[in-house]
């Protein structure tokens, strides 16, 4: 095992383009409570079920009091080692491309420069009388559901389960596989349970990339992966880059 652990780091030392697909399990390790564990629950509610335009409509109120007290929550966060050790293959001279499940800010944080958010942005707002998407980083909000300077209502800028994804974050997507050919996929921190996210592992292994999963669990990409890590992301990613920030 420990010959592989050396041939995989070897690898990823000498590949040039690097795509990395991130979840929950990476936030985490930086506090941030997935949808699905013990922390993914709030108050009395499921978070999975407050993250739907049904809720939304029926209890704006509620749904937002839920995002106020994650964005606080992230906005305390700091980015871990593993968020870390992928900006720094950046400064390595690597092409890293992420594309990330999560609505947090941490890659940017840790200076990784092309992230593509998947599921949008906790730190977006969307006016639902102007249709205009915008930045609101107030932590915590002034108002309950907070409102436009228009008047109009405003709506977290993420994807909710019942919603189609982001044509734009797509578009980036599909731009970055006609331009690129990924040599090695990171695969970190997710359970994979959405088709599109093993698509993309797909679509980059059908191509010969090496695809490398970093979970503690077994995943919908375990039968996929060339190598799974089960480990937690920041011990993963010490092993493959042979070192700590």
């Amino acid at each position: 095992m420990c010959s592989e652990i050396e041939r995989l780091s070897e690898t990823l030392k000498a590949s040039h383009d690097v795509l990395v697909i991130t979840g929950a399990g990476i936030s985490a390790e930086s506090g941030i409570p997935t949808f699905r564990g013990a922390g993914g629950y709030w108050r009395s509610y499921d978070a999975a079920k407050l993250a739907t335009l049904q809720a939304f409509e029926n209890d704006p109120k509620t749904v937002w009091e839920w995002y106020d007290y994650r964005r606080q929550m992230i906005a305390a966060a700091q980015p871990n080692q593993a968020h870390l050790l992928l900006a720094s293959l950046e400064d390595r001279g690597k092409r890293v491309f992420i594309i990330t499940q999560n609505v947090d800010d941490l890659h940017e944080r840790a200076r990784s420069r092309d992230v593509v958010h998947i599921h949008g942005s906790v730190w977006e707002v969307n006016c639902l009388a102007e249709r205009r998407v915008y930045e609101n980083r107030q932590t915590p909000l002034a108002e309950i559901p907070p409102h436009c300077q228009c008047g109009g209502l405003l709506r977290p800028n993420v994807v909710w389960f019942d919603e189609d994804l982001p044509a734009g974050a797509l578009s980036a997507i599909e731009e970055y596989y006609r331009q690129r050919k990924p040599e090695v996929v990171l695969v970190i921190g997710t359970e994979a349970t959405f088709d599109y996210i093993r698509s993309f592992v797909q679509r980059a292994k059908y191509a010969g990339a090496l695809i490398v999963e970093i979970n503690p669990a077994v995943t919908a990409i375990t039968p996929t992966a060339d190598y799974t890590l089960h480990q937690p992301a920041t011990e993963a990613m010490r092993i493959l880059t042979g070192e700590a920030v």
